[in-house]
């Protein structure tokens, strides 16, 4: 009887599927057009200005998530244009190198999916696929974080264009040092071959690749560190105040070498 009854039950609901699907679609468009509005407002996002143009320029951007967990978070610029598309960030552990170029992904998707962004004003252009090295281990996966990290470069050299947006997070840090030298001069140069490459941000502690003439003398590469104090002038790490800042570097690649290698800042 029971089971008769269901089917009855299920009988006359299912006259009226269009209907429900339709209703139910509509609470979830609005359950996701609520809760961005919200946390919009909660944490002072702007709008941001979508264009056609390969650029993108975000003033005071934050992490989405990293800011909720923090006591202060510390608000970085991001701007891209015609020349410096690919940048290279080093700087010491816990410096902030991995958030920055996630929060600049987060920016860019959220843009895309219609909402409000974190920062103080964002001009984001169009972009067409969001590639990510993050150095991810699945446990169901039965490929080293490494093999994985190869993986995900190879579709990245493969399928961007000049809109889209690349981040590495320490690509090449898991074989030997040599290879990875190597593995990372070869990615940044075969972006720096581009007419006009995509926006490219790529973090490492691999600094050797500054000489020798691992990398090309090119326009589109622009150098960047994460800002840190150290009052007592002296190299030791327990002295490092990190500053949570990216600060481009303005000099040549060659004398990238004289960097401080306990806070990547110049001697």
């Amino acid at each position: 009887m029971e089971r008769a009854i269901i089917r009855d039950l299920v009988c006359r609901v299912l006259q009226f599927l269009p209907q429900l699907t339709k209703a139910v679609n509509f609470a979830a468009e609005l359950d996701c057009i609520l809760s961005l509005a919200i946390v919009a407002r909660q944490n002072n996002y702007v709008r941001p200005i979508l264009t056609e143009d390969s650029i993108l320029e975000i003033q005071n951007g934050r992490h989405a998530l990293q800011e909720m967990t923090v006591d202060t978070f510390v608000p970085n610029d991001t701007k891209i244009r015609s020349a410096g598309r690919i940048n290279i960030i080093t700087g010491p552990n816990y410096s902030g190198k991995s958030i920055y170029i996630k929060q600049v992904a987060l920016v860019v998707f959220l843009a895309h999916i219609g909402s409000f962004v974190p920062a103080d004003s964002a001009v984001v252009g169009l972009t067409d696929r969001i590639f990510c090295a993050m150095g991810s281990k699945s446990m169901t996966t039965e490929q080293s974080t490494f093999m994985i990290d190869l993986h995900q470069v190879g579709t990245m050299l493969r399928h961007a264009t000049s809109s889209s947006l690349c981040l590495l997070d320490e690509f090449g840090k898991g074989t030997l040092t040599e290879d990875g030298i190597g593995l990372l001069g070869g990615t940044i140069s075969h972006f720096a071959n581009y007419d006009y490459p995509p926006k490219v941000l790529l973090s490492t502690h691999l600094t050797e690749i500054f000489t020798e003439n691992y990398l090309p003398q090119s326009e589109h590469i622009k150098c960047c560190t994460m800002s840190v104090l150290n009052p007592d002038g002296q190299t030791s790490n327990e002295d490092i105040i990190f500053l949570y800042r990216t600060c481009t570097w303005t000099g040549t690649l060659e004398l990238w070498t004289s960097l401080c290698t306990a806070c990547w800042c110049p001697r």
